[in-house]
């Protein structure tokens, strides 16, 4: 009987055991799985943290660009109204001065005219086209630039195809060269000139570079005007000596048996700021240089009567300007400069004072100045001043380089990244950073620095609000309706400068366009102005 009793209690003490065994199985899963939930949860909350912390991050940033481009935004609209408030207590004078303005010029057009469809001469002074042979056969334009220069030409029969030269220093597809003169130790006898002057494999420490020397030309301050070992004429007549051998080679490699000194017009492009005195400056440095014997085959033309000129004729959208109308030419090239036009009986007639802004602040230069200051920021200032004093011509082919990759590649994109390979590019910079913990950074990617969408906001947006208060301010002044707004000069070639003008003045101006091969346009004008002299 005990034994029984006590089999009975084993075996229920063992199914005891067992549940309770099952029971600790079934909670040691739910543990384990408890934990596998656990580190399931805190994996994810890592991810969503690190996932914040990427968009604080961003926001950050927003919030940062957002911050300087209201700060120069609020800058740039006090500095307006100021000049607003200061032209109201001007408006009376103002609005007389274009009353006589537009009388002047609607009574009397300006001095060169456009070719119409019926290829008649439109001339204000037929004494101005007397004065010119009757024997020239061929047309030059010379745009002589303070950075850059370039020419085209036509012969006065056939088709009047208008060609720009594309080959310089004996490589073809460049249309301008730098307007830089590269001179022996004395400053007496050049050495090079143009783009070669500023070859990336040259260093200037022994050879002396001359540069920026047309703004001699302009009423701009001299304390503003750069400083040379010599005057400035000196510099006009020995460039004019180079770029005029070009010149003559060309047009006699084409027509063999053209006398350039007899048969060809030079017509060269005056900036708006130059004072009057520059024509004769410019002509006597022409004679001294041995590109003129004969003072009628010279004229010369404003750079915004140039480009005018060359847009009405050439972009598509202005043949729908009907006479009476006005339009507007934004120059984005050597400076900021802008015309505003009137058409009356297909001649063109400037009914506005022309702006312009300084012009070593061109869109270009004040690019070129923030990615240096970028540059500084991240290897130090002591690298960039040994590049600029020992290497200046490699530091100006990177800035170029830089330059030309912005303007085309940049459209405002988002993902946009520029990569500047220091090995590469610029090896020479790699020997002038001695700091350890920049000289480690750079090491670490490889020696490139990037430029994201970010930064380019940065170098971009506050340049660009200069030139629409220079806009701005201009229609303000006229008071009249603009019809179109034409973008011409090597920055005009930017896809994110149009893009930025139309969603800019898009409820202002009906049409906003850039012609084709925009850096071209005042050369072109110019041809196109001295074709005219000679157009039955």
């Amino acid at each position: 009987m005990l034994e029984e009793e006590t089999g009975k209690i084993i075996d229920e003490l063992g199914i005891s055991f067992n549940k309770l065994n099952n029971k600790l199985s079934n909670l040691l899963e739910e543990n384990q799985y408890l934990k596998q939930l656990i580190a399931d949860l805190e994996k994810e909350k890592k991810e969503k943290d690190l996932q914040i912390a990427n968009y604080k991050i961003k926001i950050q940033n927003a919030h940062f660009l957002q911050d300087r481009l209201e700060k120069e935004k609020n800058e740039e609209i006090k500095l307006l109204k100021n000049s607003l408030k200061e032209k109201d207590n001007l408006l009376t004078n103002y609005e007389i001065k274009i009353q006589n303005t537009q009388q002047d010029h609607i009574e009397k057009p300006t001095n060169f005219p456009l070719i119409n469809n019926n290829n008649k001469r439109l001339f204000k002074d037929e004494s101005a086209s007397n004065k010119i042979k009757s024997n020239i056969r061929i047309v030059v334009g010379l745009d002589f630039g303070t950075k850059y220069s370039l020419f085209s030409y036509c012969h006065i029969g056939g088709n009047k195809n208008i060609h720009t030269n594309d080959i310089w220093h004996g490589k073809v597809g460049q249309l301008r060269t730098n307007t830089v003169l590269q001179y022996d130790e004395k400053y007496k006898n050049v050495k090079l000139w143009g783009a070669p002057a500023l070859a990336k494999t040259r260093s200037t420490k022994d050879d002396k570079l001359v540069e920026l020397f047309n703004l001699h030309l302009s009423d701009l301050p001299d304390n503003l005007k750069p400083k040379l070992p010599f005057n400035y004429k000196k510099a006009i007549t020995d460039y004019l000596r180079e770029i005029g051998k070009v010149i003559i080679t060309k047009i006699k490699t084409d027509w063999p048996f053209i006398n350039f000194f007899k048969d060809v017009l030079l017509v060269i492009t005056i900036p708006t700021v130059y004072t009057e005195n520059a024509k004769e400056v410019v002509r006597k440095c022409a004679y001294k240089a041995g590109l003129l014997v004969d003072e009628p085959n010279l004229q010369f033309i404003t750079e915004s009567e140039a480009a005018a000129a060359h847009c009405i004729e050439n972009i598509p959208e202005a043949k729908t300007l009907r006479s009476g109308t006005n339009f507007m030419v934004v120059n984005c090239g050597d400076a900021i400069d802008l015309s505003f036009h009137h058409l009356n009986d297909k001649r063109l007639s400037e009914i506005i004072l022309r702006t312009s802004s300084i012009r070593k602040s061109s869109l270009t230069s004040l690019i070129e100045a923030e990615f240096i200051k970028y540059l500084r920021k991240k290897l130090g200032d002591d690298p960039i001043e040994l590049l600029k004093n020992n290497n200046y011509g490699q530091m100006q082919n990177m800035i170029q380089q830089f330059c030309n990759h912005v303007k085309i590649h940049f459209t405002g994109d988002s993902n946009f990244s520029y990569e500047l390979d220091i090995q590469d590019t610029i090896p020479i910079l790699t020997k002038y950073i001695t700091d350890k913990k920049i000289e480690k950074k750079l090491e670490k990617d490889e020696w490139i620095i990037k430029i994201d969408f970010r930064r380019m906001m940065i170098i971009f947006e506050p340049i660009i609000q200069k030139i629409f208060n220079l806009i701005n301010d201009q229609l303000y002044k006229t008071q009249k309706i603009c019809a179109a707004m034409f973008l011409v000069g090597s920055l005009s070639e930017s896809k994110y400068l149009l893009n930025r003008f139309r969603e800019e003045f898009h409820d202002q101006v009906k049409i906003i366009s850039v012609p084709i091969q925009p850096t071209t346009s005042i050369t072109r004008g110019a041809v196109t102005y001295g074709l005219s002299m000679f157009t039955k």
